[in-house]
């Protein structure tokens, strides 16, 4: 192992002088690169953003150092819009660079995403959907996608009784989409304590704990709460 690659392998670099890794090495190495990146030598001055090289599998950390070293530029992006980072790196990646800046927040579950965003929206999304179809994510229609809408997944879950159904989350105005993705967030997510089960030929969950919140969700519409990776 060649002295770069471990360095890599002990945290994503800013600066690696890709010469020197073997050619195995060099195979499972990436970076960020943003159009104009500093980060292949010290001798190019020009970029406007700070690269960061990491080992392939290592994104979510190259990101939080990307992060790190052009907090202040990022800060500036209107990231609602196409912008130079978007453009620039794998989804993925992009999604762990909105994660370290706070825009989103990722729960990675074994078969569905939880993003939480600051303006108190919730998705929860197939994970297959999430990785393979990013165009198709933020869709309240078809499967694989839902929408809590002013409410987050939390006070959901304490608004019902001893079970949540499919019905019970169609019923509620502020969730849209797929409610068995929900039922699936809620199933994996470590804040709940559930098993799955079925209810009148439904899939629902049944809450373990003994004290259950029958109320509904009229006054979390009106203001409500609102860095994980479980891989």
């Amino acid at each position: 192992m060649t002295s770069a690659f471990e360095a890599l392998c002990d945290a994503p670099q800013t600066e690696i002088d890709l010469g020197q890794l073997s050619p195995d090495e060099r195979m499972v190495v990436d970076s960020i690169q943003i159009n104009g990146t500093v980060g292949v030598t010290q001798s190019d001055p020009k970029g406007h953003f700070t690269g960061a090289f990491y080992i392939v599998g290592d994104e979510k950390r190259a990101a939080e150092r990307f992060v790190e070293q052009n907090k202040t530029k990022l800060e500036a992006i209107d990231f609602s819009r196409r912008n130079p980072i978007s453009t620039s790196v794998d989804r993925d990646v992009y999604d762990w660079i909105l994660h370290a800046l706070g825009e989103r927040e990722l729960e990675v579950y074994d078969t569905v995403v939880i993003e939480r965003r600051p303006d108190d929206i919730v998705w929860c999304i197939g994970r297959q959907t999430f990785e393979e179809t990013p165009m198709r994510r933020y869709t309240e229609s078809g499967t694989g996608s839902a929408k809590l809408d002013g409410v987050s997944l939390e006070a959901l879950y304490e608004s019902f009784g001893h079970h949540v159904t499919e019905s019970t989350l169609k019923a509620e105005s502020v969730v849209r989409g797929d409610v068995r993705v929900v039922l699936d967030a809620i199933r994996q997510s470590t804040a709940f304590e559930c098993r799955p089960t079925t209810v009148d030929g439904e899939l629902a969950v049944t809450k373990l704990n003994a004290e259950v919140n029958h109320s509904k969700l009229d006054h979390e519409t009106n203001g409500s709460d609102s860095d994980v990776d479980h891989d």
